[in-house]
Protein backbone atom coordinates (compact mmCIF):
# COMPACT_ATOMS: atom_id res chain seq x y z
CA UNK A 1 0.00 0.00 0.00
CA UNK A 2 1.21 3.78 -0.90
CA UNK A 3 1.74 6.07 2.21
CA UNK A 4 -0.87 7.32 3.97
CA UNK A 5 -1.39 10.52 5.96
CA UNK A 6 -3.60 11.32 8.77
CA UNK A 7 -4.77 14.52 10.74
CA UNK A 8 -6.15 15.42 13.49
CA UNK A 9 -7.01 17.73 16.08
CA UNK A 10 -7.07 17.18 20.17
CA UNK A 11 -11.04 17.72 19.78
CA UNK A 12 -11.26 14.92 17.67
CA UNK A 13 -8.51 13.18 20.06
CA UNK A 14 -10.44 13.56 23.03
CA UNK A 15 -13.69 12.59 21.60
CA UNK A 16 -12.49 9.25 19.76
CA UNK A 17 -10.63 8.75 23.34
CA UNK A 18 -7.39 8.76 20.96
CA UNK A 19 -4.11 10.10 22.50
CA UNK A 20 -1.18 11.06 20.58
CA UNK A 21 1.14 7.95 21.53
CA UNK A 22 -2.20 5.72 19.68
CA UNK A 23 -1.12 8.23 17.00
CA UNK A 24 2.25 7.35 16.85
CA UNK A 25 1.88 3.69 17.10
CA UNK A 26 0.11 3.27 14.32
CA UNK A 27 3.47 5.02 12.17
CA UNK A 28 5.92 2.48 14.85
CA UNK A 29 3.63 -0.66 13.93
CA UNK A 30 4.04 0.49 9.64
CA UNK A 31 -0.01 0.88 9.56
CA UNK A 32 0.99 4.77 8.62
CA UNK A 33 3.96 5.69 6.68
CA UNK A 34 3.35 9.30 7.67
CA UNK A 35 1.63 11.11 10.66
CA UNK A 36 1.27 14.77 10.88
CA UNK A 37 -0.81 15.79 13.63
CA UNK A 38 -2.13 19.42 15.32
CA UNK A 39 -3.21 19.93 18.49
CA UNK A 40 -5.85 23.35 18.26
CA UNK A 41 -6.57 23.60 21.75
CA UNK A 42 -2.58 23.37 22.84
CA UNK A 43 -2.58 27.45 21.29
CA UNK A 44 -1.58 29.76 23.98
CA UNK A 45 -3.99 33.19 24.28
CA UNK A 46 -0.89 35.32 23.90
CA UNK A 47 0.08 33.60 19.76
CA UNK A 48 -1.13 35.20 17.21
CA UNK A 49 -2.89 32.47 14.19
CA UNK A 50 0.16 30.21 14.20
CA UNK A 51 0.62 28.85 10.03
CA UNK A 52 4.33 28.57 10.66
CA UNK A 53 6.20 24.51 10.23
CA UNK A 54 7.05 25.02 13.77
CA UNK A 55 3.08 25.32 15.19
CA UNK A 56 0.68 24.07 12.51
CA UNK A 57 -2.26 24.74 14.36
CA UNK A 58 -5.00 23.40 11.98
CA UNK A 59 -5.86 20.31 9.89
CA UNK A 60 -5.90 22.84 6.85
CA UNK A 61 -2.51 24.43 8.04
CA UNK A 62 -0.60 20.88 7.79
CA UNK A 63 -2.12 19.88 4.93
CA UNK A 64 -0.61 23.31 3.15
CA UNK A 65 2.70 22.13 4.81
CA UNK A 66 2.86 19.42 3.42
CA UNK A 67 1.12 20.09 0.34
CA UNK A 68 3.70 18.45 -2.29
CA UNK A 69 4.04 15.43 -0.09
CA UNK A 70 0.34 15.00 0.50
CA UNK A 71 -1.10 15.50 -3.08
CA UNK A 72 2.11 12.97 -4.29
CA UNK A 73 0.74 10.56 -1.91
CA UNK A 74 -2.87 10.78 -3.16
CA UNK A 75 -2.53 11.59 -6.55
CA UNK A 76 0.44 9.53 -7.77
CA UNK A 77 0.77 6.69 -5.25
CA UNK A 78 -2.83 5.87 -4.71
CA UNK A 79 -2.62 6.56 -0.69
CA UNK A 80 -5.21 7.08 1.67
CA UNK A 81 -6.24 10.37 3.80
CA UNK A 82 -8.62 9.56 6.87
CA UNK A 83 -9.93 13.50 8.50
CA UNK A 84 -11.81 12.94 11.49
CA UNK A 85 -13.46 16.09 12.75
CA UNK A 86 -16.76 17.91 13.04
CA UNK A 87 -18.63 19.07 9.70
CA UNK A 88 -19.70 22.28 9.95
CA UNK A 89 -15.90 23.88 10.42
CA UNK A 90 -13.15 21.43 10.02
CA UNK A 91 -14.36 18.97 7.93
CA UNK A 92 -15.51 21.63 5.30
CA UNK A 93 -12.25 24.17 5.59
CA UNK A 94 -9.68 20.26 4.96
CA UNK A 95 -12.37 20.04 2.19
CA UNK A 96 -11.69 23.02 1.07
CA UNK A 97 -7.74 22.94 1.07
CA UNK A 98 -7.64 19.76 -0.23
CA UNK A 99 -9.46 20.92 -3.07
CA UNK A 100 -7.20 24.11 -3.77
CA UNK A 101 -4.05 21.78 -3.83
CA UNK A 102 -5.05 19.14 -5.88
CA UNK A 103 -6.15 22.38 -8.39
CA UNK A 104 -2.82 23.33 -8.12
CA UNK A 105 -0.94 20.41 -8.14
CA UNK A 106 -2.83 19.12 -11.34
CA UNK A 107 -3.51 22.16 -12.58
CA UNK A 108 -7.25 21.77 -13.12
CA UNK A 109 -10.76 24.00 -12.69
CA UNK A 110 -12.73 23.98 -9.97
CA UNK A 111 -14.89 21.62 -11.17
CA UNK A 112 -11.84 18.46 -12.45
CA UNK A 113 -11.00 19.15 -8.51
CA UNK A 114 -14.55 18.02 -7.41
CA UNK A 115 -14.14 15.02 -9.75
CA UNK A 116 -10.78 13.93 -8.58
CA UNK A 117 -12.12 14.17 -4.64
CA UNK A 118 -14.85 12.53 -5.76
CA UNK A 119 -12.87 9.69 -7.46
CA UNK A 120 -10.82 9.70 -3.96
CA UNK A 121 -13.85 9.05 -1.71
CA UNK A 122 -15.23 6.72 -4.28
CA UNK A 123 -11.97 4.37 -4.11
CA UNK A 124 -12.53 5.19 -0.35
CA UNK A 125 -8.90 6.91 0.02
CA UNK A 126 -10.50 9.64 1.28
CA UNK A 127 -12.36 8.96 4.33
CA UNK A 128 -14.30 11.18 7.02
CA UNK A 129 -15.39 10.04 10.50
CA UNK A 130 -17.53 13.36 10.99
CA UNK A 131 -19.95 15.01 13.12
CA UNK A 132 -22.47 18.11 13.37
Amino acid sequence: MAGASFQRTDQQCAATGGRREELEDFVSSGTLNHLKVCFSKEHRKDEEEPTSAAQPRYVQHNLLLYCQQVTDILLRQNGYIYVCGDAKNMAKDVNETLMEMIKTELQVDQLEAMKALARLREEKRYLQDIWA
